[in-house]
């Protein structure tokens, strides 16, 4: 997300469980649509990582015809009119797409019309800033279910080989749950929207309307490895929660996290102190 890496993608045995709902009607009826994963054209392979930076090929859900597709795209928009023969060469920067200007952007109101995708991922990375403090962590839906973002996809024909897919995750102005985070966040859908979303017939202005804000409990985060700030940084144990160093703790009053993760920082929190006050009461012993 905004140059940032994505946490952890899901592999290709992923089920995903799709609301039926294009009906008019509002209702509740679902159905469960397993994708087709299907290679990308182009060659563009995708790697399930914990560390995903832009440019790289990501699982993207998508309609094809009246096939739901769960296909590797390029993480990053390329302009229709890029003349190649690098789809990366174009100079922008297109990881992301503001939802507040995507209805008037020449570059992705093509795609919100005919290109609507669903992004899949574990989770992903963001930094908070304070006090000089630079602390990274991870959001994610609790209980382990997989998070999806709302994106636009595109399919670039400039170069000499295979058309190449590529797509851009659609953000937002974060409201209460995130905002203490950072002032921006993904577009989140749930799996019940999925039919009117990817539906080309659903007008853009009504699809739109469906990216609803995230509302407590529905998001889930702790304190990660500043390792995650350098891609070349792959271990498998980048997601797991890390406790910031007390040096950090002291520059900055308070370390979100959320009530998942709550009891276990408290304990952290109370055990350094009891720890720090007991060596200074035998340092005064000794004395």
């Amino acid at each position: 997300l905004g140059g940032k890496a994505f946490g952890g993608t899901t592999g290709q045995e992923e089920v995903v469980e799709a609301g039926d709902n294009a009906e008019e009607d509002g209702s509740d009826t679902s159905s469960t649509l397993v994708p087709v994963w299907t290679e990308a054209p182009c060659g563009g392979q995708y790697f399930p990582s914990t560390n995903i930076p832009p440019t790289s090929y990501t699982p993207i859900l998508y309609k094809s015809s009246d096939q739901l597709v769960l296909q590797p795209m390029l993480w990053g928009l390329v302009p229709s009119w890029h003349a190649g023969p690098d789809p990366k060469s174009h100079g922008l920067t297109t990881n992301n797409c503001r939802l507040e200007n995507v209805m008037t952007s020449k570059l992705y109101k093509p795609s919100l019309a005919k290109g609507r995708c669903v992004v899949v991922c574990e989770g992903f990375y963001e930094w908070e800033r304070s006090g000089g403090v630079k602390q990274p962590y991870l959001v994610y839906r609790p209980g382990g279910e997989v998070l999806y973002m709302a994106g636009l996809y595109s399919v670039w024909r400039g170069g000499e080989g295979a058309p190449v897919y590529n797509y851009t995750i659609i953000t937002r102005e974060s409201n209460n749950i995130l905002s203490w985070l950072h002032h921006r966040m993904p577009a989140f859908l749930s799996p019940h929207q999925f039919s009117a979303w990817l539906n080309p017939l659903t007008p853009p202005t009504k699809a739109l309307a469906m990216l609803a804000l995230p509302k407590e409990g529905e998001l889930a985060w702790h304190t990660v490895s500043k390792e995650v700030g350098n891609v070349r940084n792959q271990g498998m144990d980048l997601m797991k929660q890390v406790e910031p160093c007390m040096d950090d703790v002291k520059k900055k009053k308070d370390v979100k996290v959320s009530s998942a993760s709550k009891g276990i920082m408290s304990n952290w929190l109370k055990r350094s102190i009891t720890e720090k006050e007991g060596g200074e009461k035998k340092m005064k012993s000794n004395m």
